[in-house]
């Protein structure tokens, strides 16, 4: 009965991600770190900066808005394999981000956000001295 429940339960999940997915694009992203920083960069052909918002909300960083392409008002939109919709990302940051330092560039429909870290959390070396 439990089994059946929950199967129920992540089929509802399941759909209700499908739907949601609808409506809105998932832009891809690639996410590198090394000792100074976490880079973020993301897919977001089409869209303008006007139309991009990067925020930051407690612990989570978001990325949204919506991409729209000029069109001619006379034309008939006969195919159409770029989606003009709501995008929305979300990511959660630990403490080693520091949130006053985070940049945000746009060139050629790929966002890049520099993630710098705090000092006291980037690995330190220590000198060892002969006693």
């Amino acid at each position: 009965m439990a089994e059946r429940t929950e199967k129920t339960v992540a089929k509802k999940d399941i759909n209700k991600a499908v739907e949601t997915a609808k409506e809105s694009m998932i832009p891809p992203v690639d996410i590198y770190e090394d000792n100074d920083e976490v880079t973020l960069f993301a897919d977001l052909p089409g869209v303008s900066k006007d139309s991009l918002e990067v925020q930051i909300d407690k612990d989570v960083l978001k990325i949204f808005g919506k991409r729209t392409l000029a069109k001619e008002t006379d034309v008939v939109n006969r195919y159409e394999e770029i989606p003009q919709k709501d995008f929305y990302r979300a990511f959660t940051i630990g403490e080693e981000i520091d949130r006053e330092k985070i940049t945000a560039t746009m060139n050629q429909g790929v966002l890049k956000l520099v993630l710098p870290k705090c000092e006291r959390t980037k690995p330190k070396r220590i000198d060892i001295k002969v006693a």
